[in-house]
């Protein structure tokens, strides 16, 4: 009887998933489809595909514009896939469960979930990449009814290249930190390296929650001091851009900072725009 039970359980689990991926199909075919009304309406399809769905929360980005579900919020349980349009990362669509209620293996969200996500994000993609390539037909048809130069560019494909090495450096700095020699108790990245905006110029922007002495705190700015000219070195090689004040915008937060929720110590508990912890040695 025990396995019967486990049986249905599973039929229905994958029940909804493919319910949720006929409705998404049915959604990306519909006519005139806007990619504003494609993301609202993700919001509220997704969650009905997930096993617990009364506490499944859904955030969209896409070139720098944030759709969330009204109580999505960053939590310890969330999985991401990337928004790929011609080989560039525009965007990314993430799933967090808002409490736990069962884990199974270290992760509440179950195996056919992680393939459900990556389903959703791939057909989303493709769609983006149809509508841009319609957008660039429709600029051709224009320009040959109306004389405009050849030189005028009918596709600009936002790069991943600016933002992508800047979030894989910062990864590479906090997995060296020795966090507890420098009293540093929390490594976050923030800005626009985080939202996948930053360009050729950005800094890459760090906030550090910080509880050492005077001593080690000057320790700790030196540190990242080394870092950021050196990555500015970096940035002039590959970009021919100078920040001559060093690529890394340095923020330190101190426990009186996250009581009272004053300079950056907001943004860890941020809705919108949270900081995103990165983990040190």
């Amino acid at each position: 009887m025990q396995e019967i039970s486990k049986a249905l359980s599973r039929f229905l689990e994958r029940s909804k998933e493919l319910n949720c991926v006929y409705k998404v199909e049915e959604l990306l075919h519909q006519q005139d489809l806007t990619t504003d009304r494609l993301f609202k309406k993700l919001l509220e399809i997704m969650p009905s595909g997930w096993q617990y769905s009364t506490v499944c929360e859904v955030r969209i980005t896409y070139m720098g514009k944030v759709y969330s579900s009204d109580d999505f919020r960053e939590t310890d349980w969330m999985q991401s896939a990337d928004l790929v349009v011609d080989n560039n990362v525009v965007g990314s669509i993430e799933v967090a469960y808002t409490q736990l209620i069962k884990e199974t293996g270290n992760s509440q969200f179950l195996p056919e979930e992680y393939k459900l996500l990556n389903h959703i994000a791939q057909q989303v993609s493709n769609w983006l990449l149809i509508q841009r390539v319609k957008k660039s037909l429709e600029i051709i048809e224009q320009k040959e009814k109306t004389g405009i130069s050849e030189d005028e560019k009918t596709l600009e494909p936002a790069t991943d290249e600016h933002w992508k090495w800047r979030f894989k450096i910062a990864e590479k700095i906090a997995a060296k930190m020795e966090a507890g020699k420098f009293g540093v108790r929390g490594f976050y990245l923030i800005g626009s390296s985080k939202n996948a905006t930053a360009g050729p110029a950005s800094d890459i922007d760090i906030l550090v929650h910080y509880d050492g002495d005077p001593y080690h705190r000057d320790l700790l700015q030196y540190w990242f001091e080394g870092w950021s000219y050196c990555l500015a070195e970096m940035n002039f090689q590959k970009t021919g851009h100078m920040v001559r004040e060093g690529l890394i915008d340095l923020h330190l937060i101190t426990d009186e900072d996250i009581e009272k929720q004053t300079s950056y110590a907001v943004l860890l508990n941020s809705v919108n725009d949270r900081a995103r912890p990165l983990k040190t040695s």
